[in-house]
């Protein structure tokens, strides 16, 4: 049972910082004015107004279907890592491995997926757009509205800054993990 749910935690601890990355770093980023609006509407915080191509608004509706799962998985995720940390919170020596291993995974899978993408940024965001929009409604001329409010270079500081902020969590979680190793060692 302790394997089980430790690596279940593993699975779900890089998810989790990864999404939550990602909310972070898209709420603090400054966005231009149709950027936001955008953000807005694939959040549903409001009516889209600006004057997007009905290819391009399919895409946004289907965006919104994908942001919608992010959402999904992380609660899911935090229900998970919650539910797997109360289990274990009289079991301190168990605590603690939870959070080692879970860093060390979460640095570890960011770590290749930042390295896959830094040497093939173009490809792996092709690859997830074909895994998440499998019907091609993705590819859009260099003059259209919406590759002009979400250039590649939006994704691409959006997504560095995302790794890096979870790589940052990762090192937390296992900075944590060796602290809790002495606090408990110096009470036993």
């Amino acid at each position: 049972m302790k394997k089980t749910l430790l690596i279940i935690f593993c699975i779900f601890l890089p998810i989790f910082l990864l999404l939550f990355s990602y909310k972070i770093v898209l709420g603090i980023s400054n966005l231009t004015e149709n950027q936001q609006e955008t953000i807005n509407f694939l959040e549903n915080k409001q009516e889209l107004n600006l004057n997007y191509t009905t290819n391009e608004i399919s895409h946004l509706e289907d965006v919104k279907k994908v942001i919608s799962f992010i959402d999904y998985l992380f609660y899911l995720s935090l229900i998970i890592i919650t539910l797997i940390t109360t289990h274990y919170k009289r079991n301190k020596k168990q605590l603690q491995k939870l959070i080692k291993y879970g860093g060390i995974t979460t640095l570890v899978s960011i770590g290749l997926i930042l390295l896959f993408s830094l040497f093939a940024f173009n490809s792996t965001f092709t690859i997830f757009h074909k895994i998440f929009f499998p019907q091609g409604n993705w590819l859009f001329p260099t003059n259209s509205l919406i590759i002009q409010t979400f250039p590649i270079d939006f994704f691409i500081g959006i997504s560095v800054k995302m790794f890096i902020l979870t790589i940052i969590l990762g090192s937390i979680f296992i900075s944590l993990s060796y602290y809790l190793k002495n606090v408990y060692r110096k009470r036993s």
